[in-house]
């Protein structure tokens, strides 16, 4: 056999390997959440034919996002199979969509318990199901800060995670969206606003950047009767006590209070650029921390800005398998 057919048959072997299926959980942190979002929710589940003490993937999405077989992300996944670069992994792919069109990956009584939902539920079924051992998170934008936030407060489940350009800085990824927001959501019912675009099948930018400012708020400021925005929609005038409740979890900020705690982690991260929320800003910040403290880690910037890179997980995956492969 010449080396080109063993290529190809080496190709075959990982390709043969990966198998997707869609299962569902029946969550009970999510069940009577305020927002009436469903507590049964699929999981697009890759996984070789057989895992040796492995690795689980978890990608927490950036905007709302459903599970799908054949789409861009399946194609990242099946391509990091087939090259024999994600061996041992179990990727899985859960719809962690809200009404708000974001999700910050946190308890919120607003929202609903999704951190309990991913610590106390996802992670020992599916780890339990494929025996993986080793549980790393991953994802871009709000994703990217779901990941960050969950390993620095669960180091004792969680083992590394890839924040792709996640939010940070606050002051410069949030602010800039309430003055369209207060313009949206001035003289009007805030419910009939989350009414009328949850029902939408296409929302402008505008209308994202609102239902941004309004699921930030529903995460960072909640309260007994619902959430606190961070202005005044009357007058439009910032509320400087609620963006104290906001900074409280910017990553830029806090990453000090967590600093033992990123020491048990395998950290992965990178920002483009040119990224339109100025994430490099928050991303550099926390890159030059972790580089003060001592602690390794992964940090990258390409050329490019905030959408469309999926294929930024075709460097984050492997660095973990690669971190891990003695534990194999």
């Amino acid at each position: 056999m010449n080396y080109k057919t063993n290529r190809i048959f080496y190709f075959a072997i990982y390709h043969k390997m990966l198998n997707k299926k869609m299962i569902k959980i029946k969550s009970k942190a999510l069940n009577g959440n305020r927002l009436n979002d469903s507590d049964e929710r699929d999981i697009l589940v890759f996984y070789p034919d057989h895992v040796n003490h492995g690795i689980l993937f978890i990608e927490l999405a950036g905007l709302n996002g459903t599970p799908k077989l054949n789409n861009r992300f399946s194609e990242i996944i099946t391509k990091l199979y087939k090259n024999g670069k994600i061996e041992n992994s179990v990727i899985i792919n859960p719809d962690f969509s809200t009404k708000f069109h974001v999700n910050q990956y946190m308890n919120s009584p607003a929202v609903g318990n999704y951190e309990d939902f991913i610590i106390d539920e996802i992670i020992p079924e599916i780890s339990e199901m494929f025996h993986t051992e080793k549980t790393v998170l991953f994802g871009k934008s709000s994703g990217g800060f779901g990941a960050y936030n969950l390993a620095i407060r669960h180091p004792e489940l969680i083992d590394g995670f890839a924040d792709h350009f996640g939010d940070s800085c606050f002051e410069y990824v949030y602010i800039p969206d309430i003055p369209v927001a207060y313009k949206y959501l001035n003289n009007r019912f805030l419910s009939d606003f989350i009414n009328e675009t949850s029902k939408k099948a296409d929302i402008t930018d505008d209308e994202i950047r609102t239902l941004n400012i309004i699921g930030m708020s529903a995460f960072y400021s909640y309260n007994n009767d619902g959430f606190d925005l961070p202005f005044d929609v009357e007058t439009g005038s910032f509320k400087s006590d609620v963006w104290q409740k906001w900074i409280y979890y910017d990553p830029a900020k806090n990453i000090d209070r967590y600093i033992n705690n990123l020491k048990r982690l395998s950290i992965y991260m990178d920002v483009g650029v040119k990224d339109e929320y100025n994430l490099f800003i928050g991303l550099r910040t926390m890159h030059n921390k972790l580089l003060k403290n001592k602690i390794e880690h992964c940090y990258m910037e390409f050329n490019g800005g905030h959408f469309g890179n999926s294929k930024r997980y075709e460097f984050s995956l492997p660095y973990f398998v690669d971190r891990f492969r003695d534990n194999f």
